[in-house]
């Protein structure tokens, strides 16, 4: 990924500014922000590497650049959502009682639960503040007004896809199409709609090529066909983020934590991810009998990995992970990119699907 390896630091060095702001020694609410971000020790010391794999805020860079577009144009939208993706993620950790995430400590593990809840709120600020600089970029407002749009409502969606998967815990039937749902939202929709923001942004540029002037209202979607650029990027997106939590479930479980970054406690959380529906489909009285224990020791847990093994549920996750990841090609490959960027977006869905089981 070396020619996105460049993006990485712009959008980086952009969320630095926004979160430090010059502050050293950083303190109080904003010490907790850079810690979750990789930028500092928990006692607000400076760290040079960042944590995390940023990939929807490339993912939004390397479509744009990929159709032609300004990257650079792109990276206060690229930083914002990465804001609301770790937004996400304070309160998944509270939610899920993770208390690892990119090898530390969570947010609320250190700080408790209340200020966990607060530093999310602050971030989801930051993340919305962040958009404004669209403006010094040369983004016209109404595009920079329709950019929030698609991004609030990607939050919505993954609100909603939040809500699905807390409320399985209450439901004792769970088809892989409610799971699916649920994963549209909770992860599908920022992949989706850091891609569509990329393909927005760099419908400006070929506007400004094809016209010599800015785009009007109205007048600055680029199509492919008769279907817009940016909906074949979404779909990409989408299918890749779908593709992304399969994987993801498969590493709640069967993951190397030491390689992970989280702990892979899925099962003793009674988490229904995909492992748990693919079970109570095959076994149910026994995977319902399990998820109704008051507590799971690691011993009921490992006894119930094994099961899924005997049962073949590794092998039918993976199937079910190549469809997605093959939709997600061929969505890729209607998009027409630059060849570099396409053999680029292509290698960062091979390593989603490929990260270390």
């Amino acid at each position: 990924m070396n020619l996105l390896e460049k993006y990485r630091l712009e959008v980086e060095d952009e969320l630095r500014k926004i979160v430090i702001k010059g502050r050293s020694p950083l303190l109080g609410l904003n010490s907790m922000l850079a810690y979750h971000l990789g930028f500092c020790d928990k006692d607000g010391k400076n760290r040079e590497t960042a944590k995390g794999k940023y990939l929807r805020p490339l993912f939004c860079m390397a479509i744009c650049a990929g159709l032609g577009g300004e990257p650079s144009r792109a990276v206060p939208a690229a930083a914002s959502i990465e804001l609301a993706h770790r937004t996400s993620l304070i309160f998944d950790d509270i939610q899920d009682k993770g208390r690892e995430r990119n090898n530390q400590p969570t947010v609320w593990a250190v700080w408790g639960v209340d200020q966990a809840i607060n530093a999310g709120f602050a971030l989801s600020s930051y993340a919305h503040l962040a958009l404004q600089d669209l403006r010094r970029r040369d983004v016209p407002n109404t595009v920079t007004l329709e950019i929030w749009m698609v991004l609030e409502k990607a939050v919505l969606d993954l609100c909603w896809g939040q809500f699905r998967d807390i409320s399985f815990g209450e439901r004792e039937v769970i088809t892989v199409d409610d799971y699916l749902e649920m994963v549209r939202g909770k992860t599908g929709a920022l992949f989706a709609t850091a891609c569509e923001i990329g393909a927005m942004i760099a419908t400006i540029t070929y506007r400004q090529r094809l016209h010599q002037v800015s785009p009007s209202e109205g007048q600055w979607y680029r199509y492919i066909g008769d279907r817009p650029v940016a909906d074949l990027a979404r779909d990409f997106g989408m299918n890749t983020g779908i593709t992304f939590q399969i994987h993801d479930d498969y590493l709640g479980i069967w993951g190397d934590e030491a390689t992970v970054g989280k702990t892979a406690n899925d099962l003793i959380e009674k988490k229904r991810s995909l492992p748990i529906v693919l079970a109570l489909q095959n076994y149910p009285e026994a995977v319902s009998s399990f998820l109704s224990r008051e507590t799971i020791t690691t011993l009921e847990a490992n006894l119930m990995k094994e099961s899924m093994e005997t049962h073949g549920i590794p092998e039918r996750m993976r199937d079910i992970e190549s469809q997605y990841a093959g939709v997600a090609l061929e969505k890729l490959e209607a998009l027409e990119l630059d060849p570099r960027w396409h053999e680029e977006l292509a290698g960062v869905l091979q390593f989603v699907t490929g990260r270390k089981i």
